[in-house]
């Protein structure tokens, strides 16, 4: 069965959910077996044929019903992750959790444009951009808000080390 990958936006804080609870309720909703990684909205499932809005339609509604958030839900296949990871100019970086893909409802119109002076890399390809955080990515103002809101869109963004790890996860 295929494997696809789940990427809830806005997990945490006030929208915090029990991943037992949420693996169950995703469960249920028809998912299959459901893994999910670390408490930040990563969820791996089965995809049962589904495409890739079907099933981001479903969780946000199961997570709507069953915890009352609508969160975004951002869906990659196992090739589309494994994809996005390999054309990550920075995946290499000894820092991997100073290393982000935000990845993107849709390929943007328009190109990035950071400013100069920042210390940041951003690399936009398709529907992700790549960012390399020299100097920490807590204090950084290029975060998946950012990327939005000068892109258009939704996006949610996770670190090298999590990718890796669902890439696994999916395989």
């Amino acid at each position: 069965m295929t494997r696809s990958i789940g990427l809830l936006r806005g997990v945490g804080g006030p929208t915090a959910l029990k991943m037992p609870a949420l693996r169950e309720v995703l469960a249920s909703a028809g998912l299959g077996q459901v893994t999910t990684l670390h408490v930040a909205g990563n969820i791996v499932l089965d995809d049962g044929g589904r495409s890739p809005d079907e099933i981001a339609r479903t969780i946000r509604d199961a997570v709507r019903v069953a915890f009352g958030f609508d969160l975004p839900v951002l869906v990659r296949s196992h090739a589309e992750l494994a994809d996005a990871h390999a054309r990550n100019p920075f995946a290499d970086a000894s820092e991997g959790r100073w290393v982000q893909t935000v990845f993107l409802d849709t390929t943007p119109a328009r190109p990035l444009e950071v400013a100069a002076g920042i210390p940041e890399q951003a690399v936009l390809d398709g529907r992700e951009v790549f960012v390399r955080y020299p100097e920490g990515i807590g204090g950084s103002k290029l975060q998946a808000a950012w990327f939005e809101k000068r892109l258009g869109g939704t996006g949610t963004a996770r670190n090298a080390n999590t990718i890796a790890k669902l890439i696994a996860l999916s395989a």
